[in-house]
């Protein structure tokens, strides 16, 4: 079977969570027998860790999102059994309405997020958004609080939920270290809740010590207020695959304070439970709080308040006892919901499936 992966960037060109998704998700299905293509915006035709990788032409971005008018040249004469989009993407969307009915494929989409930062375009995106949906033979989700508190996938009847995984042999537990430290991994941006993050740290008398493991556009604002204020927070930056375990595995806990629902499931919580670590993260009401479970692999706090991760931290540290059962349960959820090879084989199906309708 061959498979057209479709989204805007490829890694480990651009080191982000749908990009390394993406990426492992097509190494898994050549690996299986199946003929893989990613199809991105920019960068021409190329080869990247195996994969073939078809670049159209994109002008420019517009709030990240590329303008690439190929997108329907390209999805109308692709020769693809079946299309896998990854949203959010609307200039493939808006691409693929345009692909007249007698030259489209049957096709399957993975909802990472609802459009949060460009919500200003979804009166006229919307309506487009859903035909588009209604149309796959399959829209997946990480998670059931996704689909259920998403005003595009609440009301689908092709929905279902298949969480994001890990390779579980290579992300676990080292009993040998000694964790000394409380841990942020992400790109430093607004809906990451980074700032939250900082001023928790700025409230505490004694503040234990903090890594943050990432960089992007803040991290100069970033510097400036750790220096204001004399924080013991160090910034470690291109942070290489084997170092990030080793920071997962070293952390007291792992602390994800997002603060939107473009944090619409954390896979950096999963990559940390399985490394045996626990995690503090914002409540939010998408995939997040279901990955994290409240007192057994972590703990939530209030979404976007300071206090209440200091409170969350404070209640932390009191017993190790309770923290080194949570380290147990986090692997434990880990192992029983996030095995990478069982949910790509999942998503294998779909697609499998969505050839035979």
């Amino acid at each position: 079977m061959k498979i057209l992966q479709v989204y805007k960037d490829v890694f480990p060109e651009v080191n982000g969570g749908i990009e390394r998704y993406v990426h492992d998700l097509s190494i898994f299905l050549k690996n299986n027998g199946h003929s893989v293509e990613i199809l991105v915006a920019g960068g021409g035709d190329r080869i990247v860790d195996g994969l073939t990788v078809s670049g159209i032409y994109s002008p420019a971005r517009i709030m990240s999102n590329p303008v690439a008018p190929g997108y329907t040249r390209f999805l109308a004469e692709t020769d693809a059994d079946i299309i896998h989009f990854h949203l959010p993407l609307p200039s493939a969307v808006l691409g693929w309405a345009l692909v007249r009915k007698s030259g489209k494929k049957p096709y399957i989409v993975t909802y990472h997020s609802d459009i949060i930062r460009q919500s200003f375009v979804m009166p006229v995106y919307g309506p487009i958004l859903r035909r588009f949906l209604q149309g796959a033979a399959k829209v997946i989700a990480t998670s059931d609080n996704y689909i259920h508190t998403s005003t595009y996938l609440s009301k689908l009847q092709n929905s279902e939920a298949i969480p994001i995984g890990v390779d579980l042999e290579r992300f676990k537990p080292d009993d040998s270290v000694n964790r000394s430290y409380y841990l942020f991994v992400g790109r430093f941006r607004k809906y990451k809740g980074i700032f939250v993050l900082l001023e928790a740290w700025r409230k505490m008398p004694d503040p234990p010590k903090l890594l943050l493991a990432g960089g992007g556009g803040l991290v100069c604002k970033v510097r400036d207020f750790i220096r204001e204020h004399k924080l013991p927070v160090t910034i470690v930056t291109d942070v290489a695959d084997n170092e990030l375990i080793k920071l997962y595995q070293g952390a007291k806990a792992l602390i994800l304070p997002s603060i939107q629902r473009s944090e619409a499931y954390g896979m950096v919580q999963v990559e940390a439970m399985a490394c045996g670590t626990a995690v503090i993260s914002s409540d939010l009401s998408t995939g997040v709080s279901w990955v994290n479970r409240h007192n057994e692999t972590g703990l939530l706090f209030a979404t976007g308040d300071p206090t209440a991760l200091c409170d969350a931290i404070t209640r932390f540290e009191e017993s190790t006892e309770t923290r080194e059962e949570m380290y147990k349960r986090a692997r434990n959820r880990a192992q029983n919901f996030f095995n990478g090879t069982t949910l790509f084989r999942r998503v294998e199906e779909c697609l499998i499936k969505a050839t035979e309708i």
